[in-house]
């Protein structure tokens, strides 16, 4: 019992346990829709930033303004909505060596002569 607790509190921020405030989660949206989609449904690149756009614009700042109604300080408020968006729209580096010349991959390239 005491393991499961550590367990869980090393998740969690120390605004997390005084405040009682959850993880900000968010739903898979179908495409141009309220629809939900089922877990095990994979989006492409692009509709996964739609999606986490969505996400941020519907969930993440109405929770922010919900957090801060309650009376929590603004500044833990924000400061989760910042870890947030740390966590799920930073860019991500690319695996690419300074200094390191790459091999672009052949194309076949089909020429239409008339």
């Amino acid at each position: 019992m005491v393991y499961k607790l550590l367990f869980l509190l090393s998740f969690m921020s120390p605004f997390d346990v005084t405040y009682n405030l959850q993880q900000i989660e968010c739903p898979k949206w179908a495409p141009g829709t309220d629809e939900i989609l089922p877990m095990n449904v994979t989006l492409s690149p692009q509709l996964q930033l739609q999606n986490t756009m969505r996400c941020y614009c519907q969930v993440v700042k109405a929770k922010e303004r919900e957090c801060i109604r309650q009376g929590v300080p603004s500044r833990i408020c924000k400061q989760r909505t910042t870890e947030w968006v740390e966590e799920n729209l930073k860019l991500k580096p690319n695996n690419v060596q300074d200094n390191v010349l790459m091999r672009l991959p052949k194309r076949n390239l089909i020429i239409n002569e008339y």
